[in-house]
């Protein structure tokens, strides 16, 4: 059986990273960067489609400064996220292309402690959260064979050594400032579920799998983060068992939000509540096979 031939966008980022490293025996995946494919541009991304002729394209093109969206990223935010989304959904419709694009738990007020449904009313409150929501909005809008996939608290990669493969994320900073500091002040009043990239990736692929199936059930918003059975946890909760799991004595300081001011506000509550068929394992078991590495 022929395989199914994935095109990933923005591929120099942790998810097109393990998405590529753990499906690429199953799929023909294709691995555009942003100078191969401007998302910004219908013309690009009509271009780039015509040329690799997917089944799938699988979007991991994002603006992730999240404070940074709300004066000097402002425009960037938007482009990448709203307008290149559109772009993305607009093009893949034209070419008849299955379409699924990665969205976030910002797009929640954060005010329901139980956490969220797919079918919860979003209420964004920051720049980045609005831009990932209208994205989602317009790619509904423009190709029926849409899917979004919610996720939270992201990490993947590389944890380890000096190669480029070692993102920005919330284990790999509490790793590095661990390496010189005693004692980190972490906020413990936003509760969320981290979520490995490798189990998103995992996930994803069997969402590929039963596109038709979702689609027809009209289940064209999931969410996907790690199964947790506390209900949630907070960043100073995350940041103390990456602590315990790599052996570290680094002592972590609850603290608030308002003792770490940042531009953006961030959601208190950010659970996104699965409700498919499709289960993600329990994110400490997760952290421990990424620190394990």
């Amino acid at each position: 059986m022929q395989k199914k031939k994935i095109l990933v966008t923005w591929w120099k980022w942790m998810l097109a990273y393990d998405f590529f490293r753990t499906q690429k025996e199953k799929y023909d995946i294709v691995l555009v960067d942003r100078d191969e494919c401007d998302i910004t541009s219908f013309e690009s991304v009509m271009q780039c489609i015509a040329l690799h002729g997917p089944d799938v394209l699988l979007n991991c093109a994002a603006y992730t400064a999240v404070d940074d969206a709300e004066d000097i990223g402002m425009k960037k935010c938007f482009d990448v996220n709203a307008l290149g989304v559109k772009n993305l959904a607009k093009a893949t419709s034209v070419f008849g292309v299955d379409f699924i694009t990665i969205s976030t738990d910002y797009v929640f007020d954060g005010k329901k402690s139980e956490g969220y449904l797919p079918t919860d009313e979003c209420n964004p409150i920051g720049v980045y959260g609005m831009s990932k929501y209208l994205g989602e909005r317009l790619a509904l809008d423009e190709n029926p064979r849409t899917m979004v996939v919610r996720t939270s608290w992201l990490y993947g990669g590389n944890p380890h050594g000096s190669s480029e493969w070692v993102f920005k994320n919330f284990v790999n900073t509490m790793l590095r400032l661990s390496e010189s500091k005693s004692e980190l002040k972490v906020v413990s009043d936003q509760h969320g579920i981290p979520t490995s990239c490798i189990n998103l990736s995992i996930a994803i692929s069997e969402l590929i799998d039963n596109l038709d199936e979702s689609i027809e059930n009209g289940d064209n918003i999931l969410h996907f983060s790690n199964s947790c059975s506390e209900g949630s946890i907070t960043w100073a909760d995350f940041a103390r068992d990456i602590f315990t799991i790599t052996g570290r004595d680094t002592r972590v300081i609850d603290c608030s939000s308002s003792e770490h001011p940042t531009k953006a506000r961030r959601p208190e509550y950010s659970m996104l509540k699965n409700t498919s068929e499709i289960l993600l394992p329990d994110w400490r078991g997760a952290c421990i096979t990424y620190l394990s590495k």
